[in-house]
């Protein structure tokens, strides 16, 4: 468990860099189609072992928000193409009655530069419907989500971006570092094929800037 923090982004890019120490949690940056052969092949090795790992952010009773322990629970996949880590339901934290927690953020690593999925744009509507998507907290306009880390290398990764996808919004946003800079762009929005069913997301390239409200650390 980490924490508490005292704000929002202490905890997300805590959160970040506890992740990226972990064992073969990046494969790296994803080469050109026009790379070597060796290259490509290298690339395709790293992504197969790599991992995904996940834990929830959560905001307490004392007004500040905590990052609960990691898991590398995942859906298995024999091919390894594919990974998809899966954070338990509740958080349990002692020192807390458990309707007291506020659920904000699932975070994961994605093993590289690739953007929110349908999956996990489902998962986290399961976990709205679950725990409501305007949770209470000091900040007003902070809304469930769901982020996905990645990093540029393998041998040494570090914190280099991360997408976020907002169901409030409906907007896939990717915030990008260059040095102690960050920046941010919206890629993507989700739409539904019918407002009954939420199990048919679409996921749409649409660039824009990344807008007041959901696109602030």
């Amino acid at each position: 468990m980490l924490g508490p923090f005292d704000t929002y982004s202490q905890a997300l890019f805590s959160a970040c860099r506890k992740i990226f120490t972990k064992p073969r949690s990046s494969a790296g940056r994803k080469p050109p189609e026009t790379a070597l052969r060796e290259e490509q092949e290298a690339f395709r090795l790293r992504r197969r072992v790599a991992t995904e790992y996940c834990a929830w952010m959560y905001y307490t009773p004392d007004n500040q928000y905590a990052i609960s322990l990691l898991t590398d629970q995942a859906d298995p996949d024999p091919t390894g193409t594919t990974k998809r880590c899966i954070p338990p339901p509740f958080v349990e934290d002692r020192r807390y009655p458990s309707e007291s927690i506020q659920y904000i953020v699932v975070l994961h690593n994605h093993t590289f530069d690739t953007a929110i999925s349908t999956k996990d744009v489902r998962f986290i509507v399961d976990q709205g419907n679950l725990h409501g998507f305007e949770p209470k907290t000091k900040d007003r306009d902070r809304r469930l989500s769901v982020v996905a880390f990645f990093s540029n290398e393998h041998e040494n990764p570090t914190c280099d971006g991360f997408y976020t996808y907002t169901p409030y919004t409906g907007k896939i946003l990717k915030w990008t570092r260059d040095g102690r800079q960050w920046t941010c762009m919206q890629t993507h929005v989700v739409k539904w094929l019918t407002r009954e069913s939420l199990d048919a997301p679409t996921i749409k390239e649409e660039t824009a800037p990344c807008p007041t409200m959901g696109g602030a650390l």
